[in-house]
C-alpha cells in the first residue's frame, strides 16, 4: 500500500454527539466521499492548536482527515492507495 501525501482543504460532514465527532463525508476536488467508517482516532498539537486526525475509510480507499480545532479548518492529510 502506498501513501500519498495530500495536505489540501477539504469540507466536511459530522455528526456531534457523546463527547465525539463522527466524520460522515467529505468532499475533495468537487467529487464527495461517503465514510463508511472512522478505523482510528488520534490527537497532537501543532503550535497552540490541538488537532484532531481521523483515519477512515470509503469502504475502498483509506484516508487521513484532519481537524484544527483552533482554526475549525478541515484537512485532506494522506491517502493510502494500493
Amino acid at each position: 500500500m502506498e501513501t500519498v501525501s495530500i495536505h489540501e482543504r477539504v469540507d466536511v460532514g459530522v455528526v456531534f454527539g457523546r463527547n465525539r465527532i463522527l466524520p460522515k463525508w467529505f468532499v475533495w476536488n468537487t467529487r464527495k466521499y461517503d465514510i463508511k467508517e472512522v478505523t482510528y482516532l488520534w490527537q497532537d498539537t501543532q503550535g497552540e492548536a490541538k488537532v484532531l486526525h481521523f483515519s477512515v475509510t470509503d469502504g475502498a480507499t483509506c484516508f487521513e482527515l484532519s481537524l484544527n480545532q483552533k482554526t475549525l479548518q478541515w484537512q485532506l492529510e494522506k491517502t493510502m492507495v494500493e
